[in-house]
């Protein structure tokens, strides 16, 4: 693919904040582990993980978050967004889930501005399927009774150069074809199990396939 979109959004990162991480699917799972390991060695092993996309999920993915980041060394703990403190940690991952629940979510979390504030400062920040999607300031999001996200909306992240449509191996032809016609920006895809890692001054790093649509 041609890196000029990814190139163009890393130059644009604030001077001083941490690596930003994209990553279409298959969180905490092995197929990730490069991706992974590679933010836990740009950022340190402290991985606070915010789980607003998907609720009624959570108890099953802190365990395998768990799980995973210790086989890496590193160690998993949960972000409170609603709550009166966060921990510290060296990098803020946001898991997937429903693009639309973890947006309103992070409109109504008073955390969510620090997380950025930390990021800024150097903290990494990452999400995987829904969560990198919303690290864009454009994204889809599906309307009631839609199998995949139809509606462009505000994101609430700092990526203005393009979107993201994870999933993109499984998605079909058609869907991609009409989101590339109806998207506000540029359209990045990102196969199933990629990940892009953006760093300000840095060439951008991709483990798999991404494209522009």
């Amino acid at each position: 693919m041609s890196l000029d979109l990814l190139r163009a959004a890393s130059d644009h990162l604030p001077a001083g904040a941490g690596p930003l991480g994209l990553l279409s699917s298959e969180e905490f799972l092995p197929p990730v582990d490069e991706f992974d390991r590679r933010l836990l060695e740009l950022s340190g092993p402290r991985v606070g993980v915010i789980y607003c996309a998907d609720h009624r999920a959570q108890p099953h993915s802190e365990r395998y978050a768990e799980k995973h980041f210790t086989a890496l060394g590193a160690r998993a703990i949960t972000l409170d967004m609603h709550g009166d403190e966060l921990p510290d940690y060296d990098i803020a991952y946001i898991a997937g889930g429903s693009p639309k629940d973890l947006l309103e979510h992070l409109h109504e979390s008073a955390r969510w501005m620090e997380v950025l504030q930390r990021w800024r400062a150097g903290a990494a920040l990452a999400g995987s399927s829904a969560g990198a999607m919303v690290l864009c300031a454009r994204l889809l999001t599906p309307e009631p009774g839609a199998r995949v996200p139809t509606t462009w909306t505000e994101g609430v992240g700092p990526i203005a150069e393009f979107a993201v449509a994870v999933h993109a191996s499984s998605r079909s032809k058609e869907w991609l074809a009409q989101i590339a016609r109806t998207s506000p920006v540029p359209v990045i895809a990102l196969a199933d199990k990629t990940g892009v890692i953006l760093r300000n001054g840095r060439a951008p790093e991709v483990y798999g396939n991404a494209w522009t649509l």
